[in-house]
């Protein structure tokens, strides 16, 4: 389906919009002919040159100003309501993408750049608003004038209008030649934008690690290589739609010259009446700012099509999990979690994890340990179906977590991380994030269990403090207590736990342990653990190794063996 129909879908459902807008046009446009069609054939052949009558004259004087008065009503109501029907289709739009963004899976985030698919969502959709409603009325209404005049001008002379026309051909030639390069630069600006939007991005997060390494110098020089490359490419697109207006016009005063010269022939043959000649003068002259317009639009409807272009592409990436038909929801588990035979990669040439065989027994507490890039992240990942393995089952309860609908699995499950993510709100919406329908005793309640009361109403509004963007009013220990709240109040029966403690003071470690301790009684816990001294009571480590399960035992059992998880344990109690 091409860009053009698609775009139309969203139109639809404003239909009746549509029509009034197009009825305003239609009478805008008949009216602003009317004009020129009183003054030359009545005021001039039937006054001037006619009977010369002052009542007449004052009648279609009279005529002129109603006319006016109307042209500006129906002009109001076709700008108004094509604004109208744009500002919805733009809004629909927008909502569409930030819902399809919501339904794809976190490989499609690791392939892409955050500024990449921000600056699709606000830059491309706000340069197609552009070409929507700025242009669209501009467009429609000069089409439609230009439509009425010639229409008009072959009824007064249909081979002077004929010679007149001889022109268009080369007008519609130059328009799309200008409109094809105008849109190849638009893609080019659009794809830079989104470059720039990704540096600014990477920047302003990782801001600490820029001035501690003294990076200051080399990322300014990175952001204004790209902006001024954008610049050139901005300058070069500026310069074709600048110089199409005045091209367009230069043709177009040739041709009126000819036009000139020919009808003033035919006046002087008898063949045409001055009035005649002077009213088709006067829609000649006037059908130069339509196609002027028209030709402007031309080119801003080349960059929306180009907006619209990076905009369809997001939206036509499918997710990758997907809820098979007939998915089901299921109750409350016990929590019992089995891996069988699970093989995944985040590409298929490349595995991540090889033959994983586990089980995770309801209320059990399992630690996943192993050196850097062994599958710990990965693994946990598959639980809440954030990725699907190439091939394997994973169960819960005895459940294919394939047939579960998404919200139903994802409802048994919460993940603690290591770094705490919070959103730009109160302290209270935060802990609520998972269970938005909490009563204030409930978060109360959670809060104290997870060691975030004392804290929260030590603020200066208490549960309504305004954590910031990330959370960043609050230090790292305050951010992760909040976010076992949240775990806490949701309530979930499976727990998969990032080890939290590494970044923080020992104060706050402590208070985060004792909130951990609580929050895994009476759960299934899978923690990825960093510290070893931290799991040294869980029901089962499981050593990964090279994608693999190397090891499954208690600290004691693994200890005696001498295998990784001993080499390890010693690495980390030496460097203390």
């Amino acid at each position: 389906m091409s860009i053009p129909h698609r775009l139309l879908g969203y139109f639809r459902p404003y239909r009746v919009l549509l029509i009034l807008a197009v009825v305003c046009i239609v009478f805008t446009t008949l009216t602003t002919l009317a004009i020129p069609w009183i003054v030359g054939r009545n005021l001039i052949d039937s006054v001037i040159l006619g009977e010369k009558s002052i009542k007449l004259l004052s009648l279609i004087a009279l005529s002129i100003v109603i006319l006016a008065a109307l042209k500006g009503l129906f002009s109001y109501g076709q700008n108004y309501l094509m604004a109208l029907v744009g500002f919805r289709v733009i809004t629909d739009m927008r909502n569409q993408a930030y819902e399809h963004l919501q339904s794809l899976s976190l490989n499609f985030y690791r392939r892409k750049r955050t500024g990449e698919i921000v600056s699709r969502v606000i830059n491309d959709v706000d340069q197609l608003q552009n070409a929507l409603i700025n242009t669209a009325v501009s467009f429609v209404a000069n089409c439609l004038m230009l439509i009425g005049i010639l229409g008009l001008i072959f009824y007064i002379h249909w081979r002077l209008s004929l010679f007149a026309l001889a022109i268009g051909p080369i007008l519609i030639f130059t328009a799309n030649k200008f409109g094809l390069w105008i849109r190849g630069f638009s893609s080019s600006i659009q794809a830079k934008i989104a470059n720039i939007s990704s540096i600014l991005q990477e920047t302003i997060g990782g801001i600490e690690i820029i001035k501690s390494f003294g990076g200051e110098k080399r990322e300014i020089k990175r952001f204004k290589d790209e902006t001024m490359r954008t610049l050139q490419l901005s300058i070069k697109r500026t310069r074709l739609i600048a110089a199409l207006t005045p091209v367009m016009e230069m043709l177009t005063l040739m041709g009126l010259t000819g036009i000139l010269w020919y009808g003033g022939r035919e006046v002087v043959g008898g063949v045409l009446t001055t009035g005649e000649l002077i009213t088709f003068l006067g829609y000649i002259a006037m059908a130069i700012y339509p196609l002027t317009q028209i030709s402007q639009a031309f080119g801003v409807y080349q960059q929306g099509l180009a907006s619209a272009e990076r905009i369809f592409e997001v939206l036509d990436i499918q997710p990758e999990i997907k809820e098979i038909p007939g998915a089901g929801e299921i109750p409350r588990v016990k929590g019992y979690v089995r891996f069988k035979d699970v093989y995944f990669g985040y590409n298929e040439k490349e595995l991540v994890l090889e033959g994983i065989n586990l089980e995770v027994r309801p209320g059990e507490r399992i630690a996943l340990v192993g050196p850097s890039g062994a599958g710990k992240t990965s693994l946990v990942s598959l639980i809440p179906r954030f990725y699907d393995p190439l091939s394997g089952t994973i169960t819960i309860d005895g459940h294919n977590i394939k047939k579960i609908k998404l919200a139903s699995l994802r409802k048994q499950i919460s993940i603690v991380g290591q770094e705490a993510i919070l959103f730009n709100g109160s302290i209270r919406d935060n802990i609520a994030y998972g269970k938005a329908e909490a009563s204030d005793e409930e978060i109360i309640m959670a809060a104290k269990k997870a060691n975030a009361h004392d804290f929260i109403i030590e603020q200066p509004s208490g549960y309504e403090t305004q954590v910031g963007e990330r959370g960043l009013k609050l230090s790292g220990g305050e951010r992760q207590r909040i976010a076992i709240a949240r775990a806490i109040l949701k309530d979930p029966p499976i727990l998969i736990f990032d080890e939290a403690t590494s970044a923080v003071d020992a104060q706050a470690e402590l208070l985060i342990q004792q909130a951990v301790e609580r929050l895994m009684h009476d759960r299934s816990t899978i923690t990825i653990a960093h510290r070893l001294s931290t799991i040294q009571n869980a029901d089962q480590i499981v050593v990964l190794n090279e994608r693999k399960i190397e090891e499954v035992g208690s600290h004691q059992d693994l200890l005696s063996r001498g295998g990784v998880y001993a080499r390890l344990y010693k690495h980390q109690f030496r460097s203390r």
